[in-house]
C-alpha cells in the first residue's frame, strides 16, 4: 500500500471502520490515490451515506403523516440528484492521470504563393502562444523559411504534454485566409490558404523476431582462415519466413557469434521495410488531412477585413484577433461542445 494514510486506515483499531476501507479497496481500487485525494473520497462517500440515510427516514415519515408527503417528496428528489452528484465527483478523483503524449504538428505552404508563407508564420505565433498557455512543452523540428518578408514555407513542431490529441485533432485539414496581403500595395482581399497536419508520434519500439519466424541453416566457412575453414558448420543462414529475407554471416569462428550478428541485421532490414511501411501510410493519411490544398476544401476561415474566423464544419464563428491572440481555447470549447450535443 502505498499511501500511510491507507495503510492506517485499514488497520484501524475500528472494526466498522476497517472494513469500510476494505470495501472502498476492493470497490473503487483506490490504492494508488495519493492522500489528499483519500481524504475528499472518504469525505463524499460519509455524505453519500449520510443522504441515502436521510431519504430512508423521509420515506418512513410519508408513511406516518401524509400531510407532508409533498414536501417530502422534494426533498427526497433534491437528495438523489445530490447523490448523484457526489458520485460524479467520485468518478473525478478517481480518474487516471492521462500520460504525457507527444504530437506533431505539420504545416505547409497552401495556394497564394508568399502570402500563404505569411500566414503559416502568423499561425506559428497563434499556435505557440496557445501551447504556453496550455503549459505543453514545444520544439520546432523542422522550419523552412522564405528569401523574403519572414515567411515559412514549411513548420513541422513537436508538442509534449497531456490531453495534446484530443484538443488539435480539429486544426488538420486547410486552413484559408482572407486579407489585404502584406507583400503588394494595392488595397485588394486575397485569399490563400496552408495546409496542417497532426499526427501522433511514433514510438521507436525495437522489433521482436519470434523462433517459430526464423529458418536457420548452418554450413561451412568458406575464404581465408586457415585450417578452420570448411572444417566446422560455423557460418550460418537465417531466413525470415514472413517476409523472406535472408541474411548470411561467417565473419566469426564461433556458430553462436555469426548467428548473434545476423540476427542484428535481420532485425534492422524489417525495421527498415516497417518504416517505409508506416511512412507511406503516414502520407496518405496527410494526403486525407490536407486535400490538394485547394480554396474550396478550407475548413476554416481567417477574415481579417472583417475580424471574424469561421470553422465550416461546425458552422462556428469567433473573433479573429482573440484566436490569433492564443486563445485557441475558446474556439476548441466550441467545437467539442457541437461535437458532444451531436453524439
Amino acid at each position: 500500500m502505498k499511501s500511510p494514510l491507507l495503510y492506517r486506515w485499514a488497520n484501524d483499531p475500528n472494526q466498522n471502520f476497517k472494513n469500510k476501507i476494505k470495501k472502498y479497496i476492493k470497490k473503487y481500487k483506490i490504492k494508488k490515490l495519493k492522500d489528499n485525494k483519500l481524504k475528499k473520497f472518504l469525505k463524499i462517500q460519509k455524505n453519500i451515506k449520510k443522504n441515502k440515510k436521510d431519504i430512508k427516514e423521509l420515506k418512513e415519515i410519508i408513511l406516518k403523516d401524509k400531510e407532508i408527503y409533498n414536501l417530502a417528496i422534494e426533498e427526497i428528489n433534491y437528495k438523489k440528484k445530490h447523490i448523484k452528484n457526489l458520485k460524479i465527483l467520485i468518478k473525478k478523483i478517481l480518474k487516471k492521470n492521462k500520460k504525457t503524449e507527444k504530437i506533431i504538428m505539420e504545416i505547409k505552404k497552401g495556394v497564394g504563393g508568399e502570402e500563404s508563407a505569411l500566414f503559416i508564420s502568423d499561425l506559428k505565433k497563434m499556435y505557440i502562444k496557445y501551447f504556453e498557455k496550455m503549459k505543453w512543452k514545444k520544439k520546432i523540428i523542422s522550419e523552412t523559411k522564405t528569401n523574403i518578408n519572414k515567411g515559412c514555407k514549411e513548420l513541422i513542431i513537436l508538442i509534449k504534454g497531456k490531453n495534446i490529441y484530443n484538443n488539435l485533432k480539429y486544426e488538420s485539414g486547410v486552413h484559408r485566409v482572407q486579407r489585404e496581403p502584406k507583400t503588394e500595395n494595392k488595397c485588394r482581399t486575397h485569399t490563400s490558404t496552408c495546409k496542417v497536419a497532426v499526427y501522433k508520434k511514433e514510438k521507436n519500439k525495437e522489433k521482436i523476431i519470434k523462433k517459430s519466424e526464423i529458418k536457420i541453416e548452418t554450413f561451412k566457412s568458406s575464404g581465408a582462415g586457415g585450417q578452420h575453414v570448411n572444417k566446422t558448420n560455423s557460418a550460418v543462414r537465417l531466413r525470415h519466413l514472413p517476409t523472406n529475407i535472408v541474411v548470411e554471416c561467417q565473419k566469426e569462428r564461433s556458430q553462436h557469434k555469426n548467428k548473434k550478428h545476423a540476427l542484428k541485421i535481420m532485425k534492422l532490414k524489417i525495421t527498415e521495410i516497417e518504416k517505409k511501411k508506416k511512412n507511406n501510410e503516414k502520407n496518405k493519411t496527410k494526403k486525407i488531412l490536407w486535400g490538394d490544398g485547394e480554396r474550396v476544401e478550407k475548413i476554416r476561415t481567417y477574415n481579417y477585413k472583417n475580424n471574424i474566423i469561421t470553422d465550416h464544419r461546425f458552422k462556428i464563428k469567433n473573433k479573429l484577433d482573440v484566436i490569433m491572440n492564443g486563445k485557441l481555447k475558446k474556439l476548441i470549447k466550441k467545437i467539442k461542445n457541437v461535437i458532444n450535443k451531436k453524439k
